[in-house]
C-alpha cells in the first residue's frame, strides 16, 4: 500500500470521507473543495480528473456494493451518483433535501440509497433512476448525521446530532422503534436494564442490538 503522508489526496480543501471500492483496488475521497477523488490504492495515483458536479462541500462518499458506482452526500443539499470506472456523472443530482447531506448509504443489495440531513430528515432513493423512494422519513428533531442499513437491508437506523436513535422498515419508511415496550427485564444484579420491543429491538442504556425475525 502506498504511504500514510496525505499530500496524494491533491484536495485544495480539508477530505470529510474515504471509502474502498469492495475489491480494495480503490479509494474514494470527498472534500470541502467541492470534489471526489478516485485512487489507485497499490499505486496512490490518482485515477483520472476530479469529480466536480457539487457546488459545495462532499461530507460523504461510499461505492455501491458491487463497485460499480459511488454516491456522494453535499453541503449543496444534494447527493450524486458517479460510475466509478469512469468518474462520470451518472444522471442529473438527486434533490429534495433542504439543508446540506451529512451522510448517504448503499442498501446491501444496491438497489437503494439512504441519506441524511441537515433538514433533520432522512431520504431513500432508487439508486438506479436516482428518484425519490416516498416522502422525507421525518421525526428527529436535530440534524441526522448518519445513516445506515441493517446487514438484510430490511431496517434502516439513522443518528441525530443529539444522539437519538431511529430505526425505520426501509421499504415503507414506516418509523420501527417505538418507547413503547413489550417486555421489561431487570437483572438486579448487574443492574442492567434491557427493553425488548415489537419491532426486535434489544436496548440497554449503552446499546441496542436488532434481532432479525427469524431469530425471534
Amino acid at each position: 500500500l502506498f504511504s500514510s503522508c496525505l499530500h496524494i489526496l491533491n484536495h485544495l480543501g480539508e477530505v470529510n470521507s474515504v471509502a474502498f471500492s469492495p475489491d480494495g483496488t480503490k479509494l474514494a475521497s470527498a472534500s470541502l473543495d467541492n470534489t471526489v477523488r478516485l485512487w489507485n490504492v497499490e499505486t496512490g495515483q490518482s485515477i483520472g480528473s476530479a469529480l466536480e458536479r457539487h457546488t459545495g462541500g462532499v461530507e460523504s462518499v461510499v461505492f455501491s456494493p458491487d463497485g460499480t458506482k459511488l454516491a456522494s452526500a453535499s453541503q449543496d443539499n444534494t447527493v450524486r451518483l458517479w460510475n466509478a470506472e469512469t468518474g462520470q456523472s451518472i444522471g442529473p443530482a438527486l434533490e429534495g433535501h433542504t439543508g446540506g447531506v451529512k451522510s448517504v448509504v448503499f442498501s446491501p443489495d444496491g438497489t437503494k440509497l439512504a441519506s441524511a440531513s441537515w433538514d433533520n430528515t432522512v431520504r431513500l432513493w432508487n439508486a438506479e433512476t436516482g428518484q425519490s423512494i416516498g416522502s422525507a422519513l421525518e421525526g428527529h428533531t436535530d440534524w441526522v448525521n448518519s445513516v445506515v442499513f441493517s446487514p438484510d437491508g430490511t431496517v434502516l437506523a439513522s443518528l441525530s446530532g443529539h444522539g437519538v436513535r431511529k430505526y425505520w422498515n426501509a421499504r415503507t419508511g414506516m418509523e420501527l422503534h417505538q418507547s413503547t415496550l413489550d417486555i421489561l427485564l431487570w437483572y438486579p444484579q448487574e443492574q442492567i436494564k434491557i427493553d425488548i420491543d415489537q419491532s426486535g429491538f434489544i436496548s440497554t442504556d449503552q446499546w441496542t442490538v436488532w434481532i432479525p425475525p427469524d431469530l425471534r
